[in-house]
């Protein structure tokens, strides 16, 4: 009786990996092409472009990276120094216009993101490292404060190569354009 029940367990399990196996894709597959940085930033061109048409934004200036800024308030204030920690305001938007974080509350309450345990104060960084956010090195960020000053307020059009590239960041999907306003308020 025992050999019977182990030879009826030994046949059981020969069936289910037999069946397992059978149900495995074996077949050798293609490498996944490289992700072309060109054609993504021409896909976030274009988004931006978009973007800036429907909201009738003009007076856009484009660097040599493809950052795109516009001044909206001219500081009277010194430049920053590489060695200088500096101060921000800042509010992060989609494409589609979804304010997904903010150092204000009063924007943060405006777009319901408030949350009673952020601390709504300005984000530091500093100036000589760039812009480093949750652990991202923002480069259109880096880019864009150095033409900024004391009390300067910018808009940035970041194509994805500029911010979170190929990584989602909360509520960007990865290879996203986004939209980063900031005010620089304090150097030190």
């Amino acid at each position: 009786m025992v050999f019977r029940v182990r030879t009826a367990a030994v046949i059981l399990f020969v069936a289910i990996l037999a069946a397992s196996l059978a149900s495995c894709d074996l077949s050798v597959n293609e490498p996944d092409p490289v992700f072309d940085v060109e054609a993504q930033y021409k896909k976030d061109s274009i988004a931006i472009d978009e973007y800036l048409a429907k909201y009738g934004i003009e007076g856009v200036q484009t660097t040599e990276s493809g950052l795109r800024y516009k001044v909206l308030e001219e500081g009277s204030g010194p430049a920053p120094n590489k060695n200088d920690i500096v101060s921000v305001h800042f509010t992060i938007s989609r494409m589609d216009s979804a304010v997904i974080e903010t150092t204000l509350k009063d924007v943060a309450i405006r777009y319901n993101i408030y949350d009673t345990v952020f601390a709504y104060v300005p984000y530091k960084f500093n100036f000589g490292a760039g812009f480093v956010f949750s652990g991202f090195q923002v480069a259109g960020l880096k880019e864009g404060s150095r033409v900024m000053k004391l009390n300067d307020r910018f808009v940035f059009y970041l194509p994805s190569k500029l911010a979170f590239g190929q990584v989602a960041y909360g509520q960007i999907p990865a290879n996203s354009p986004s939209v980063w306003e900031l005010k620089m308020v304090q150097i030190r």
